[in-house]
Protein backbone atom coordinates (compact mmCIF):
# COMPACT_ATOMS: atom_id res chain seq x y z
CA UNK A 1 0.00 0.00 0.00
CA UNK A 2 2.85 2.36 0.81
CA UNK A 3 4.44 1.84 -2.62
CA UNK A 4 1.11 2.65 -4.27
CA UNK A 5 0.90 5.89 -2.25
CA UNK A 6 4.45 6.86 -3.24
CA UNK A 7 3.64 6.14 -6.89
CA UNK A 8 0.48 8.22 -6.61
CA UNK A 9 2.52 11.08 -5.12
CA UNK A 10 5.06 10.84 -7.95
CA UNK A 11 2.33 10.84 -10.60
CA UNK A 12 0.59 13.79 -8.98
CA UNK A 13 3.86 15.75 -8.94
CA UNK A 14 4.37 14.96 -12.65
CA UNK A 15 0.85 16.11 -13.48
CA UNK A 16 1.23 19.27 -11.41
CA UNK A 17 4.50 20.19 -13.15
CA UNK A 18 3.02 19.48 -16.60
CA UNK A 19 -0.20 21.46 -16.11
CA UNK A 20 1.65 24.33 -14.47
CA UNK A 21 4.05 24.51 -17.42
CA UNK A 22 1.06 24.49 -19.81
CA UNK A 23 -0.34 27.42 -17.84
CA UNK A 24 2.96 29.31 -18.10
CA UNK A 25 3.64 28.96 -21.83
CA UNK A 26 0.81 31.20 -23.05
CA UNK A 27 1.54 34.89 -23.71
CA UNK A 28 0.97 37.04 -20.65
CA UNK A 29 1.26 34.20 -18.14
CA UNK A 30 3.38 34.63 -15.04
CA UNK A 31 5.48 32.33 -12.89
CA UNK A 32 3.10 33.00 -10.00
CA UNK A 33 0.17 31.66 -12.07
CA UNK A 34 2.14 28.52 -12.88
CA UNK A 35 3.05 27.98 -9.24
CA UNK A 36 -0.57 28.52 -8.20
CA UNK A 37 -1.73 25.93 -10.75
CA UNK A 38 0.75 23.35 -9.47
CA UNK A 39 -0.18 24.07 -5.86
CA UNK A 40 -3.89 23.66 -6.65
CA UNK A 41 -3.19 20.21 -8.08
CA UNK A 42 -0.88 19.17 -5.25
CA UNK A 43 -3.36 20.37 -2.62
CA UNK A 44 -5.89 17.87 -3.93
CA UNK A 45 -3.98 15.22 -1.91
CA UNK A 46 -1.30 16.91 0.17
CA UNK A 47 -1.62 19.92 2.45
CA UNK A 48 2.16 20.24 2.79
CA UNK A 49 5.40 18.41 2.10
CA UNK A 50 5.98 19.72 -1.42
CA UNK A 51 7.70 22.66 -3.08
CA UNK A 52 7.00 24.22 -6.48
CA UNK A 53 9.51 26.26 -8.49
CA UNK A 54 9.14 27.95 -11.87
CA UNK A 55 11.77 29.62 -14.00
CA UNK A 56 11.33 33.40 -14.26
CA UNK A 57 9.02 34.45 -17.10
CA UNK A 58 9.10 37.65 -19.15
CA UNK A 59 8.20 38.68 -22.70
CA UNK A 60 11.44 37.20 -24.07
CA UNK A 61 11.23 33.83 -22.32
CA UNK A 62 11.42 30.99 -24.85
CA UNK A 63 11.30 28.03 -22.47
CA UNK A 64 9.58 27.45 -19.12
CA UNK A 65 10.49 24.81 -16.53
CA UNK A 66 8.30 23.95 -13.56
CA UNK A 67 9.69 21.66 -10.86
CA UNK A 68 7.65 19.99 -8.13
CA UNK A 69 9.53 18.34 -5.26
CA UNK A 70 7.99 16.06 -2.63
CA UNK A 71 9.58 15.04 0.65
CA UNK A 72 8.72 11.43 1.48
CA UNK A 73 9.14 12.28 5.16
CA UNK A 74 6.09 14.56 4.86
CA UNK A 75 3.82 12.66 2.46
CA UNK A 76 4.48 8.96 3.07
CA UNK A 77 3.15 6.91 5.95
CA UNK A 78 5.77 4.23 6.62
CA UNK A 79 8.52 4.79 4.04
CA UNK A 80 10.36 7.42 6.13
CA UNK A 81 11.22 4.65 8.60
CA UNK A 82 13.20 2.90 5.84
CA UNK A 83 13.91 5.67 3.33
CA UNK A 84 14.80 8.73 5.37
CA UNK A 85 15.32 12.09 3.64
CA UNK A 86 14.20 10.90 0.19
CA UNK A 87 12.82 13.53 -2.16
CA UNK A 88 10.85 12.87 -5.34
CA UNK A 89 11.29 15.52 -8.02
CA UNK A 90 9.35 15.99 -11.25
CA UNK A 91 9.98 18.67 -13.87
CA UNK A 92 8.24 19.77 -17.03
CA UNK A 93 9.94 21.99 -19.62
CA UNK A 94 8.01 23.49 -22.53
CA UNK A 95 8.57 26.00 -25.29
CA UNK A 96 6.52 29.17 -24.88
CA UNK A 97 3.96 30.39 -27.40
CA UNK A 98 5.37 33.92 -27.51
CA UNK A 99 5.82 35.34 -31.00
CA UNK A 100 9.20 36.94 -31.67
CA UNK A 101 8.68 38.89 -34.84
CA UNK A 102 6.63 39.94 -37.79
CA UNK A 103 6.31 37.67 -40.79
CA UNK A 104 6.58 39.25 -44.24
CA UNK A 105 5.87 37.04 -47.18
CA UNK A 106 8.08 37.74 -50.17
CA UNK A 107 6.71 37.08 -53.62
Amino acid sequence: MELARMNMARNLAQDAAYYAARTAIVPGATADEAIAEAETIMESLFANGYEVECTPINDDTEEVTVTVSLSLDDVALFAPMFLGNVELTSSATMQTERYNGFFRATN
